[in-house]
């Protein structure tokens, strides 16, 4: 099997089982990773429960359209790309807790708070999760608000009122983190309404 193949098997699973378990629906999300120079990203209204091989688009590095229809949000992926050569893969969803986490007013203490209930978030991110200031889907301006936060090459950004955006060295560590993300927020989401005397804290 070409390492293509397998970059593109690898994609098509992780799209599948995050349908699956109920991380993105419709036509949401957008799934890439980085072959031979070239950024292969599902392309603009795939959904992620029938995506196929054939739905890859094909975009180079300086944002030139190679062939199909991307994501519209595919300057998202290429600014993780652009910044480092750590990020090989890239996945964009719209997971129900991270993103009522994403609706909070201060979304960057709400980030903050995650770590203090489970360690595993906290290993993974070394808490760099930076928030980004909403924008319409799809629009320049959410585009240079991304591109501001990826200077600390942060593996997951929280987009506010919208979801989250995980960068990793292939797509299958681009799942974990939104499988962690998701699991951290609803763990937050459950323990929130508690009071703190009856929660005990990790010390950081």
């Amino acid at each position: 099997m070409s390492e293509l193949q397998e970059k593109l098997d690898a994609a098509i699973w992780s799209a599948h089982t995050l349908f699956q378990k109920g991380l993105v629906g419709g036509s949401t999300g957008n799934i890439s990773f980085l072959h031979e120079y070239r950024m292969y990203i599902s392309r603009s209204g795939s959904c992620f429960g029938r995506l196929r091989q054939e739905d890859f688009a094909q975009v180079d590095m300086q944002g030139t359209i190679l062939y199909g229809k991307p994501s519209k949000e595919y300057p998202m992926h290429l600014a993780l790309y652009q910044e480092s050569e750590a990020y090989k893969a890239v996945i964009h969803t719209h997971s129900f807790y991270a993103t009522v986490l994403s609706c909070y007013a201060d979304a960057e203490s709400h980030v903050r708070n995650l770590f203090a209930y489970t360690p595993y978030l906290f290993m993974q991110t070394k808490g760099n999760i930076p928030c980004v200031a909403y924008a319409p889907p799809g629009s320049d301006a959410l585009f240079c608000h991304f591109k501001d936060k990826t200077k600390t090459k942060p593996k997951i950004l929280l987009l506010k009122h919208h979801g989250i955006v995980a960068g990793a060295e292939d797509v299958y560590h681009a799942f974990d983190l939104i499988e962690e993300m998701e699991s951290s927020a609803h763990v937050y989401a459950m323990l929130k309404s508690c009071p703190d005397e009856d929660i005990d804290f990790i010390p950081h």
